[in-house]
């Protein structure tokens, strides 16, 4: 209700905020060298993070991430997340914000009060201070926040306001070097001059090929000397980011059969008790392994067959029901009633304002208009959209200290209480008709593998692991003779977990400590027992030629093949040249960049690239394409204006634009020789 309410229903929002554009790493001023821990979590522009660095942001982080969600602690999933911002945060430190101001990007004080309260507001505020209900700006909410920063006596408040400054001009600053770079982009009067004779013109051609596959492959030989020369000329293609290749054999930790027989006679009793029961919910509350749900519930708001076997038996029982691996059991508790739904309008106050709240509750129960007041006084934002009114809601969705008291007032009733956002001034504005309402008092029982299970699954997990400990072909073969299925994963180094394996963060940890053949210890992981083997260490900044044999073999392979063919190829004619290598020539019609296809045989770039600049009526040069070898000549040229130059400027220089959306982070971020090894440490 509150704006910290508000406020914190946007955590996810304001904490996964990013900035959107880098800065080029060639044009960041030099850092501060700063004291730090001998351990080395990552390397941004030349400055080492050391592990306390690293460790205090993300604690810093991860607070900030309490704020925004009302949380005590994090799940893990949200504390990976606070700690990806707090690697962005370091990166903006070290990389982003000494180029923002060597290129004298930084945002004056007056540009900064204007992207608060301003012409130009910042996305980071309009985003973050929208009315819910229409997605507008709202500046009342905004003020609202900001008076309450002077009550923020535990500082959370204020580190979250300083974060979205940060963040806001971050933003603004990236903002100005993109348009900076963009402004650089011009199309020339070549460019579109090329631009139109490829969209304008279509060409009919007399082509012939003959595929790579009709070659057989035992006439070709590849040698390591060639993978080699082929790498050397394309190293570029090879860039990779860290990663570890593991295999890895699961012992699934599941009930046995015993587990179920004793999970069996263990609930039977007590259903027995719980059927005898004079309280259920308080014995639900006592032997349910998931809490249960004291909300008074309609009919319709209960699952079907529990509600079925309930609500026109209220001394009857649901279960004991077993549904997968978990036994439920469900019994009506209190049963009373009251309205579907209420309604009401409310102004929100302080504690310590409560002989105001008693002067205003007076003034309401006179005729004084609500909204008025409510505008003036309330602490919810909600007053400046609606009045105060909260509409129609579910009294159970509401907390008890505000619903209860109105579920005896009467429509138009004035009551002030107290929850623990405050003191509320209350109008009664809707109450629906009386319905049964119901406590569903619910035993769950999960059936898990007993101790002797557990036992007995990681004396199997052992036994395989004294066979395959020591090397990888040890784990191999210990595999093979247990018939035991390998499986493989593929780690980068800004993984946390290994895909498939929850809670697989130890695995990671392993897989990025030890050298390549070396075989894990057991682990436990979620319900299984996991070991694993070091298969591939990937490190370097671009991989081994002996490492990416597999992918350059076939284009070698197609390379020889082409050789191969045009060996064969003779002739003066494109009939006698197709003859010679058996090719048969066809016609094709409509050839041109757009669309980027040639019918029959498909995306050819190379051969459509030929075409365009092929001298009518003769004999090409051969291609050699993606798929074969082509012979062609052009028959004819067809021309039209249906592109303009104004129009072919415009595609041209929308496509500029787009690349450099694509590409301008990525650029700047290799650029600036970002190398993360947090998955060592975090």
């Amino acid at each position: 209700m509150a704006s910290l309410n508000t406020l914190r229903t946007r955590g996810g929002i304001i904490i996964s905020i990013v900035i959107g554009i880098a800065l080029i790493a060639f044009l960041m001023g030099d850092f501060v060298p700063q004291s730090c821990s001998s351990t080395t979590v990552g390397t941004i522009n030349g400055h080492k993070v050391g592990y306390e660095e690293y460790y205090f942001e993300s604690e810093h982080y991860q607070l900030l991430a309490q704020t925004m969600y009302n949380r005590d602690a994090l799940s893990l999933e949200e504390s990976d997340v606070a700690r990806n911002n707090a690697w962005q945060s370091l990166i903006a430190k070290y990389a982003y914000r000494p180029g923002f101001r060597k290129l004298g990007l930084s945002n004056s004080e007056a540009e900064q009060a204007d992207m608060v309260n301003g012409q130009y507001l910042s996305p980071i505020i309009m985003g973050n201070f929208a009315n819910p209900q229409n997605g507008l700006y709202d500046p009342a909410m905004l003020s609202t926040f900001v008076m309450q920063l002077d009550y923020d006596f535990s500082g959370r408040l204020r580190a979250v306001w300083e974060y979205m400054v940060e963040q806001m001009n971050d933003q603004r600053s990236a903002s100005k070097f993109y348009t900076l770079v963009q402004k650089g982009i011009y199309v020339t009067d070549l460019e579109v001059e090329a631009g139109l004779v490829a969209t304008n013109t279509e060409y009919n051609i007399t082509v012939a090929g003959k595929d790579y596959s009709s070659v057989p492959d035992s006439l070709v030989t590849v040698t390591m000397s060639d993978i080699k020369q082929y790498y050397n000329e394309h190293k570029g293609r090879y860039r990779q980011q860290p990663s570890r290749e593991i295999e890895y054999v699961v012992f699934d930790l599941l009930p046995s059969n015993a587990d179920y027989d004793e999970a069996e006679r263990y609930i039977t009793t007590i259903a027995t008790e719980f059927a005898e029961a004079e309280n259920p919910m308080q014995y639900a509350l006592l032997n349910s392994q998931t809490p249960p749900s004291q909300m008074y519930l309609t009919e319709n708001e209960v699952d079907g067959p529990i509600a079925a076997a309930l609500f026109n038996n209220p001394d009857g029982m649901y279960g004991p029901e077993l549904v997968g691996d978990s036994y439920t059991i469900a019994r009506l508790g209190d049963v009373k009633m009251a309205p579907e739904t209420l309604g009401a309008r409310h102004i929100l106050l302080p504690y310590t304002e409560r002989a105001l709240a008693d002067s205003l509750a007076g003034l309401i129960r006179q005729g004084e208009d609500f909204e008025l007041l409510a505008l003036q006084y309330s602490q919810d934002p909600s007053a400046q959209m609606n009045g105060g009114d909260l509409g129609e809601f579910n009294p159970e969705y509401m907390v008890p200290e505000f619903s209860n008291p109105l579920m005896d007032a009467r429509v138009g009733e004035v009551i002030v209480l107290e929850t623990g956002y405050g003191i509320h001034i209350v109008e009664l504005t809707h109450k629906a008709p009386l319905v049964r309402r119901a406590q569903v008092a619910t035993i769950r029982y999960k059936v898990d593998p007993s101790s002797a299970t557990q036992q007995e699954i990681y004396a199997q997990a052992s036994k395989f692991y004294n066979s395959a400990s020591g090397s990888y072909d040890n784990f191999k073969k210990a595999a093979t003779e247990e018939a035991l299925a390998k499986r493989v994963a593929r780690i980068r180094n800004t993984d946390r977990t290994v895909s498939g394996l929850e809670d697989s963060r130890e695995l990671v940890r392993w897989a990025f400590e030890n050298k390549k053949g070396q075989v894990s210890d057991v682990k436990e992981i979620g319900n299984s027992y996991v070991i694993a083997a070091l298969t591939e260490v990937r490190s370097d900044e671009y991989a081994k030629p002996e490492d990416v044999v597999d992918q350059i073999r076939p284009i070698v392979v197609k390379q020889k093949k082409a050789d191969l063919i045009l060996k064969d190829l003779a002739g003066s004619t494109l009939a006698e040249a197709a003859s010679s290598i058996g090719a048969d020539p066809r016609e094709v019609s409509g050839v041109s960049f757009n669309p980027f296809v040639i019918d029959g045989i498909g995306v050819e770039p190379r051969l459509i690239g030929a075409v365009s600049a092929a001298t009518p009526n003769h004999l090409a040069k051969p291609v050699k394409g993606d798929m074969g070898i082509y012979l062609f000549q052009v028959d004819s040229v067809v021309t039209d204006d249906d592109a303009t130059p104004e129009s072919e400027r415009i595609r041209i220089d929308a496509s500029s634009e787009a690349y450099l959306d694509q590409r301008l982070e990525q650029a700047l971020s290799e650029a600036a020789k970002i190398k993360d090894n947090r998955v060592r440490y975090f």
